[in-house]
């Protein structure tokens, strides 16, 4: 139980470039894709396929597919933002945001950069993944009862959370991409020959990070958040 508690503690968001030339092995994949094959689902319903993409010609398509900021994502996610370490351990949430660029970190800067159309590529996302996996689900189906599917939601991130701690476990890196779901989709679609009816959830970049990387990692204290019989009353840990 307390192996358990580590790998979920010590996972966390690889945002490093990772070793194109470092393939992730099948039998690894493998693991990552049968630890979320028994997540919990609403139901039983397991509404949800997986595409593998590990081919580089297949990598490079995708990669070389245009996309731009999203200007939500960059206002929104400033309020996230700590600037320094001693600033988001004092915060206990939100990231730091060293990875991001300057003028994401600037709020006279903010502005400009909501309004910088300047194109990309989705390599810039990816950077150097020898693999992909791209979780998609069936639109036509739902939870029993569950208004907008909510249920499957949930139960979409079970797979995705069973994923990544087994990753983590093989010490595989992994980062949630949700830019797959966005603008970009019809491009990802005609490539990977997705029906119209599945929906694109989120894509993960899986691999090993090209150099060392350092993490701070943060969580609200469980005084901060929990409550004994009734919302407001805290619950005094012993």
């Amino acid at each position: 139980m307390d192996n358990l508690l580590k790998i979920i503690q010590e996972r966390h968001s690889t945002r490093a470039l990772f070793d194109s030339h470092r393939q992730v092995p099948e039998s690894e994949i493998k693991k990552i894709i049968e630890a979320g094959r028994w997540a919990p689902t609403a139901h039983n319903m397991q509404n949800f396929e997986i595409i593998i993409i590990d081919d580089k010609k297949v990598l490079e398509q995708v990669g070389n597919i245009i996309t731009c900021p999203s200007p939500d994502f960059i206002r929104e996610n400033y309020e996230q933002l700590s600037m320094t370490e001693e600033e988001i351990l004092q915060k206990k949430v939100g990231i730091l945001g060293l990875q991001f660029p300057p003028a994401w970190r600037d709020k006279a800067k903010l502005e400009t950069a909501m309004n910088d159309k300047t194109p990309g590529r989705l390599s810039q996302t990816i950077n150097g993944s020898p693999a992909i996996l791209v979780v998609v689900f069936d639109t036509r189906k739902r939870a029993p009862a569950s208004e907008g599917d909510v249920l499957g939601t949930l139960s979409l991130g079970c797979v995705m959370e069973n994923m990544w701690l087994m990753a983590h476990k093989s010490g595989i890196g992994f980062q949630v991409m949700s830019v797959f779901s966005g603008p970009v989709q019809k491009d990802i679609r005609k490539i990977l020959n997705i029906p119209e009816y599945m929906g694109i959830s989120f894509a993960i970049r899986l691999g090993y990070p090209a150099t060392p990387t350092k993490y701070v990692r943060v969580r609200r204290d469980p005084e901060s958040f929990t409550y004994r019989n009734e919302y407001g009353k805290k619950y005094e840990w012993g």
